[in-house]
């Protein structure tokens, strides 16, 4: 399968650690479904022009991900400062707000769109900005989108009729509370629900069935970018064999390798 990720990438920036990681919901996606198998895995997005941004570029490059219609500007990369705690998991704190990310909104045009053609499925989140895009993009491709810890209904309502594959991350929520959930916005218009719940069971859901998938027994090294890696690991296998069995079994074990090493795909660099 062929996909590619626009949206948001960033320098995940481990204060304490005194290092950065590529990241961002797109960045990490393409690298991961690349990993997971995927024929062709590609990136567009808006770069910044500082060290952080080529790092990003090489790494995505070394990772085989082709950077697709790329935009460069003069500004800094997004920084988000992160927080380890001793179990692995990880919290954000703000990083300055005069980043690419922040400052600017990439803006599709034809020529975009006829490269998008090329792909079966384009990956996008909340925090691409690309969503005035989403009716055409969903009348070429197939569309999967990070709606991430959002309950904003009236943008559920607004974006789910846009989107294939809606991913959420629902941690706090109980078994029976998933299934409400997924019942509730399936009837919007995705080919399946997901929500990822960390280290509790992910529950998926689509018109004919529906599955709990348990994480992998690992121990955590770092849970950056472990929803990401489910995201990819779940769309290279489903779109190749379209099993939601198999799908969720590749996802789990896409985010425990993830979890297992540190930022969201490697590529340590110090500040």
């Amino acid at each position: 399968m062929k996909i590619i990720s626009i949206g948001d990438n960033v320098a995940d920036t481990y204060v304490k650690q005194r290092v950065y990681f590529p990241g961002g919901n797109c960045v990490n996606v393409a690298v991961d479904a690349k990993r997971a198998g995927a024929e062709t895995s590609a990136y567009l997005g808006i770069l910044g022009d500082d060290d952080r941004a080529e790092h990003i570029e090489k790494a995505l490059q070394q990772e085989k991900v082709e950077l697709v219609n790329c935009r460069k500007a003069y500004a800094p990369t997004a920084q988000p400062r992160v927080i380890l705690t001793d179990e692995g998991d990880r919290t954000f704190v703000a990083g300055p707000q005069n980043s690419a990310l922040h400052l600017l909104a990439l803006r599709l045009t034809q020529a975009d769109f006829a490269t998008i053609d090329q792909f079966d499925v384009v990956h996008a989140g909340i925090d691409s900005g690309i969503d005035e895009y989403l009716p055409e993009l969903h009348q070429r491709v197939k569309v999967s989108f990070d709606f991430s810890i959002s309950r904003d209904k009236d943008y559920f309502k607004k974006t789910l009729p846009q989107v294939d594959y809606a991913f959420f991350s629902g941690e706090e929520m109980s078994d029976s509370e998933v299934v409400e959930f997924a019942q509730k916005y399936l009837t919007l218009g995705p080919e399946v629900i997901v929500i990822t719940r960390g280290a509790k069971p992910a529950f998926l859901l689509t018109s004919q069935e529906s599955y709990y998938q348990e994480p992998q027994p690992i121990k955590v090294v770092d849970t950056m970018g472990a929803g990401d890696s489910f995201i990819a690991g779940f769309l290279v296998s489903y779109l190749n064999k379209n099993n939601l069995h198999e799908a969720a079994e590749a996802a789990s074990k896409n985010a425990a390798a993830t979890c297992q090493l540190s930022g969201g795909f490697g590529h340590q660099k110090s500040f």
